[in-house]
């Protein structure tokens, strides 16, 4: 099987994910004993206090680090993504093409924490999609199922402006599990993903929500997300022949 983890904090020293090298390599190790064959290193960027150019700049240089410290070693491949924190505004922002998933036309965009999902909101998802030419991937949408204009956000993902994914830890959560099930069912996930920062605080649960959705959904949802995680890989791979 090969899979690919879209969303990870596995770039040593960039944000609040792995501190350095070592743990990098660790949660990798601990990723591909899960089954993961490919991840998307995306650290945070705040538009309100990261500068743009710093940003890059800092995690190209901890990306080649990295890929210099596994290059002889079985491990996953990474490629460089980012996740991008939503600002009013963002889809009419073409600066965010520099944000998008290792050459693809994919972005990960995280909500705010607790906030309404307002009708600016939405508009900018599908300015986005609509004026920038991007797809963007709504980072965790499980967090936000209890703020106002969650439905109209689901019924934005099912209309095709947005894709989105849900953590791996919260299929197995004894307290979202049954609302992650209602979302896969719903056909609004698209991608499974670690969102992993360190062993320790948020370790990647890959296998185990694999295992939980094949167990309780059956393998047709199983292989979907399968299916759906091999050709995004595919399309990054294309992306970085080119």
């Amino acid at each position: 099987m090969t899979f690919l983890d879209i969303h990870s904090h596995i770039l040593p020293a960039v944000d609040d994910g792995a501190s350095d090298i070592q743990m990098s390599v660790e949660l990798l190790g601990m990723l591909k004993s899960q089954g993961v064959t490919a991840v998307i290193a995306t650290p945070h960027f705040y538009p309100d206090s990261d500068n743009a150019e710093d940003f890059i700049n800092l995690t190209q240089k901890s990306y080649v680090e990295l890929q210099s410290a596994i290059s002889q070693q079985d491990l996953p491949r990474v490629f460089l993504g980012c996740e991008l924190r939503y600002f009013s505004g963002v889809g009419k922002s073409s600066a965010i093409k520099q944000f998008v998933i290792s050459g693809t036309n994919y972005l990960l965009l995280e909500l705010p924490y607790g906030a309404p999902i307002t009708k600016i909101v939405l508009q900018d998802i599908i300015d986005i999609n609509e004026r920038q030419g991007l797809i963007p991937i709504l980072a965790h949408i499980e967090r936000y199922n209890k703020v106002s204009g969650y439905k109209k956000l689901l019924k934005l993902i099912a209309d095709g402006y947005a894709v989105a994914h849900i953590n791996a830890s919260a299929v197995v959560s004894k307290e979202t599990a049954r609302l992650c099930e209602k979302l896969i069912k719903g056909r609004y996930v698209t991608y499974i993903a670690s969102d992993t920062h360190s062993p320790d605080f948020r370790p990647p649960q890959i296998d185990k929500a694999l295992q939980t959705i094949a167990a309780r959904l059956g393998e047709l949802e199983y292989n979907r997300l399968i299916v759906k995680s091999n050709r995004l890989l595919q399309e990054i791979e294309a992306a970085n022949e080119q």
